[in-house]
């Protein structure tokens, strides 16, 4: 986790859990939300997602079983199919073409890249997701990091050639029902993904039926942790919704895909930051042919890497 969450749970939340039986994993997110008060979307959502990962794989500890076996009725799959994404790189740099095209020969799902608005018109836009789509060789997501805003994104889709783009994820700056279900309604309707920013069951039902993205992209802990995923799980299920996790909570995140192959598709592997975070495991976790091995170490089978 990072500082800022990890602080919240040094001094209020981890003593909050103190006690709680290990296996009553919804009564104990409860209880730390109550903790919260209305405190508990963004950091606090944060906060209690990573100290609610933290005690499910305690209970895989405990019961000597991955993380993944724990949470499915059904056999696990093995391996997890991944996507990969790479926002750091400037996609009108002169060395992006190569970037994408070695990036995409290494049998990933698919590829994700950051466009953000940059002032650039929609046709501009348009055109360099083009562009990428073609040095990738198939449909490619892309990251505009909350950039652009209704007017942008509608534009953008009138523009796009056909087939290059799988979805546009987090457009618009806030998670607004209302601009993304104008926006699904257009007359040239905008493949979204959002789900970084839902930390309720609540507002994800309501934009799942209102909106109906191409992917919910939520991430394993922003949302509140392992036991709120599974309820948004059931929500997508519901709904038909395509999901693909949020990759800045990879290790549970693999483990949830694991558990509901049918649910959960490719992972996202942050290919640049990620490598950085699994540093501190003595058993990182590596793409092999475009997907990562379920780890079958109890719990979620980490071990940090001790100076």
């Amino acid at each position: 986790m990072d500082d800022l969450p990890a602080a919240v749970v040094a001094a209020r939340l981890g003593a909050a859990a103190v006690g709680w039986p290990v296996a009553d994993h919804g009564g104990l997110v409860r209880h730390l939300f109550a903790q919260l008060g209305q405190h508990r979307a963004g950091l606090g959502s944060w906060a209690v997602g990573v100290l609610d990962c933290a005690v499910w794989d305690l209970h895989g500890v405990l019961a000597e079983r991955p993380l993944a076996h724990l949470l499915a009725e059904t056999p696990v799959a093995g391996r997890v199919p991944v996507y990969v994404s790479w926002l750091s790189l400037d996609l009108r740099s002169g060395n992006a073409e190569g970037a994408v095209r070695q990036t995409a020969r290494q049998g990933f799902a698919f590829t994700k890249w950051a466009v953000r608005a940059a002032g650039e018109s929609a046709r501009s836009i348009a055109s360099l997701a083009g562009r990428t789509s073609a040095w990738a060789g198939a449909p490619v997501a892309i990251d505009a990091l909350g950039t652009w805003d209704t007017a942008l994104a509608a534009a953008v889709a009138r523009a796009l050639p056909e087939g290059a783009v799988r979805w546009v994820e987090d457009p618009l700056p806030e998670t607004d029902c209302q601009e993304y279900r104008e926006l699904r309604d257009a007359r040239s309707p905008l493949p979204v993904a959002f789900g970084e920013r839902v930390t309720s069951a609540l507002g994800a039902r309501r934009l799942l039926a209102h909106c109906r993205p191409a992917a919910f992209t939520f991430d394993v802990a922003w949302c509140g942790g392992i036991t709120e995923a599974l309820r948004l799980l059931d929500l997508a299920r519901a709904a038909s919704i395509p999901v693909h996790l949020h990759g800045r909570a990879l290790v549970p995140a693999v483990h949830l895909a694991a558990a509901f192959p049918q649910v959960a598709g490719a992972v996202e592997y942050q290919l640049v930051w990620e490598p950085r975070r699994q540093r501190a495991l003595a058993h990182p976790l590596k793409p092999t042919g475009g997907h990562i091995t379920l780890p079958d170490r109890p719990g979620l089978g980490l071990t940090l890497r001790w100076p």
